[in-house]
């Protein structure tokens, strides 16, 4: 039975005196296989449960294990026995046309056999009454060049989305993008980079860029560079990246690849750069992700889950073929290439007795050495949330010193109360991670070392009502630098922001910038400053009925149409507290 439909639901009744026709053992037959092939597409999932190892034998022949696998309706594929083919005779082999990469794959196939003559057959015509005792199942190997989408073999596609930056000239670059984050959470970026048949080393770089997540530095940024130093005509690797999330509300943002950013260089040849930014849309949320991930799994339309789609096989093995002057030699074997294993009941308890007799283990290792004297609990130290970040101070023309220069205040995100703060220079090229960090009061300065920063002295000024920092530097030598960049990094003890927070004083809010310029169809961003409370949350709104929009965070689009428009920004904890300020939209 090769069909791709399910049971309508209707089985077989039995009754004393029936009369039982073909229609009814097919029936019976159609209902149950029908019924256990659901329960292992939707219970179960599709792809290999044990077995289906492919080893080589020789350069153009591998042996088959027996093992079993599910397939994408629910079939079961058996293998019993153990088997020897040449690549040759697989199916498909006609598609190779050149060296590269090929999937071995397997699916599920039956046919009629055992053949017999029906008594109800006609005399006249042989072949009418040629009929077959039994169906056999089986499988059916083949290979194909062509690479699935791997977000079909699986459920990741719930999970993960994948933008491919280039593809060409055997050199692919993929970025692979959550399509959840959390608030207050790192959030994780992978760089998939792949190479086939490419004898030159590889060079690429781009930019990350997002509005609500930042980099370790703080920036909305991240770096991505990649030199290959170990050359090698096909190689596998994956570059993580770590952005944090900051303390918004529930929103969606976006992950942005930057086309005048990208660079790839094969050797000494230059290849083509994107050819507009790309974007992929990321949701932020406070929720549980494993809540989220199964809302959307469950939601997700059955049809979705009953309907094949061409790429969904099952994948045993990938082959590099390489193309000799008559034939085809299999030079690599890289064994279930797309990770459809699926693992059965007692494999995952086995996994989770793992799981806690380590746990258990622990414990006991150091219930014998509490036992060896007497028990003496150790104060923990309170859990400390942190933040950083980078400023530049501005000197000016003609730096004196001497001087006192300051930072603007800004907010530094951990709220209101009392935040330790520490602050460096930090010297390098914008955008880099800095050559050096100068901690102190001047002590490392002058031509004794090079540097290049003057020597300073540091302060920084937590303002524990506001949550704002604001940095300051004492120039102690001349320079003839127009500004220092500084490195902060502020902390606070978790203790004090579970604090019952009261009223420290008069509430007032206010939004930063006042009043600004911009074009129309631009945007900007506005911050707020609850004053007197330590949350610090507000709700924006536009004013006027088509002045714009702006979102949760602050981010305001201009209207296509030119005016003065009023931007507000209300207190969640104290609504009757509330700031205004103004956008002017014109042609600049």
């Amino acid at each position: 039975m090769n069909n791709l439909q399910y049971s309508s639901g209707e089985r077989n009744h039995y009754f004393y005196g029936k009369l039982m026709t073909v229609r009814d053992f097919q029936d019976e037959q159609t209902y149950m296989n029908n019924k256990r092939r659901l329960g292992n597409r939707l219970l179960h999932g599709a792809g290999i449960v044990a077995g289906l190892g492919v080893l080589l034998v020789d350069n153009q022949t591998f042996s088959l294990e027996a093992g079993m696998a599910l397939d994408y309706l629910g079939r079961e594929i058996l293998v019993q026995d153990p088997c020897v083919k040449r690549i040759s005779a697989i199916q498909g082999f006609d598609q190779i046309q050149q060296s590269g990469d090929v999937y071995l794959g397997i699916r599920y196939q039956e046919e009629e056999c055992e053949g017999t003559f029906s008594v109800a057959g006609s005399g006249e015509n042989a072949e009418a009454g040629r009929q077959y005792n039994r169906v056999r199942e089986g499988y059916e190997l083949f290979l194909t060049t062509k690479e699935p989408n791997r977000q079909m073999l699986g459920v990741d596609s719930v999970l993960y989305d994948l933008i491919t930056l280039y593809d060409e000239d055997g050199v692919r670059i993929r970025l692979e993008v959550p399509r959840y984050a959390n608030t207050d959470h790192q959030f994780a970026l992978r760089v998939l980079f792949e190479k086939r048949d490419v004898s030159a080393p590889v060079h690429f770089s781009f930019d990350i860029e997002s509005d609500l997540f930042r980099s370790p530095k703080g920036e909305n940024r991240v770096r991505v560079e990649y030199t290959e130093t170990e050359v090698t005509t096909h190689k596998e690797v994956t570059l993580p990246y770590i952005m944090d999330c900051g303390p918004v509300k529930d929103d969606y943002t976006s992950v942005k690849v930057l086309k005048e950013s990208f660079s790839l260089r094969l050797g000494s040849k230059e290849a083509p750069g994107l050819s507009q930014d790309l974007s992929q849309p990321v949701e932020v949320t406070r929720r549980d992700l494993g809540e989220v991930v199964m809302e959307n799994y469950y939601t997700r339309h059955f049809d979705e889950l009953l309907t094949p789609r061409e790429d969904q096989e099952i994948y045993l093995a990938k082959f590099h073929i390489v193309a000799g002057q008559s034939a085809f030699f299999i030079e690599k074997v890289v064994q279930n290439p797309f990770s459809q294993h699926l693992p059965n009941t007692q494999l995952m308890s086995l996994l989770q007795k793992l799981g806690g007799h380590r746990e258990d283990h622990n414990g006991e290792r150091k219930a014998q050495q509490d036992s060896a004297g007497e028990k003496t609990e150790k104060p923990q130290a309170p859990a400390k949330k942190m933040a950083q970040g980078v400023e530049n101070v501005a000197l000016g023309v003609a730096p004196k010193a001497g001087r006192t220069y300051y930072s603007h205040e800004f907010i530094h995100g951990l709220g209101a109360g009392r935040v330790r703060a520490m602050v460096a220079v930090e010297t390098g090229s914008q955008g880099s991670k800095g050559d050096n960090l100068i901690f102190g009061d001047g002590v490392f300065g002058g031509e004794e070392f090079s540097l290049g920063a003057p020597a300073c002295a540091l302060g920084a000024m937590v303002n524990v009502k506001k949550g704002t920092l604001q940095l300051g530097l004492r120039l102690m030598e001349k320079t003839s630098q127009q500004n220092i960049r500084l490195r902060w990094w502020a902390w606070k003890d978790e203790e004090e922001n579970q604090e019952k927070e009261d009223l420290v004083g008069d509430v007032q809010v206010s939004i930063t910038p006042n009043t600004v310029d911009v074009e129309p169809l631009q945007q900007v961003r506005f911050t707020a400053m609850v004053e007197g409370s330590a949350s610090q949350e507000v709700t924006w709104s536009v004013a006027e009925k088509n002045g714009g929009s702006i979102d949760r965070n602050g981010l305001y689009t201009a209207p296509a149409t030119e005016g003065v428009f009023e931007i507000r920004a209300q207190s969640a904890k104290y609504g009757q507290h509330q700031a205004s300020a103004y956008v002017v939209v014109r042609k600049l």
